[in-house]
């Protein structure tokens, strides 16, 4: 009974990890750049992935599995 608790525990930790994935972020201003990101989650993928503007330059990016 203890091995069934312990492994439905065990389960139950597991089911709210966040999963770590691999994305692609593509940006786009006159041409396109993808950037691998790889192994991590998409929160942190969000973070990496990141639109800007610099002296007039527009990057546009996007995020995608």
């Amino acid at each position: 009974m203890k091995k069934l608790a312990i492994l439905s525990i065990a389960f139950v930790a597991v089911s709210f990890a966040s999963c770590k994935k691999d994305y692609t972020c593509t940006c786009t201003s006159s041409g396109s750049t993808i950037h691998k990101i790889v192994g991590v989650s998409k929160k942190t993928a969000q973070a990496q992935c990141v639109s800007y503007t610099s002296n007039g330059y527009t990057e546009t990016c996007t995020l995608s599995k």
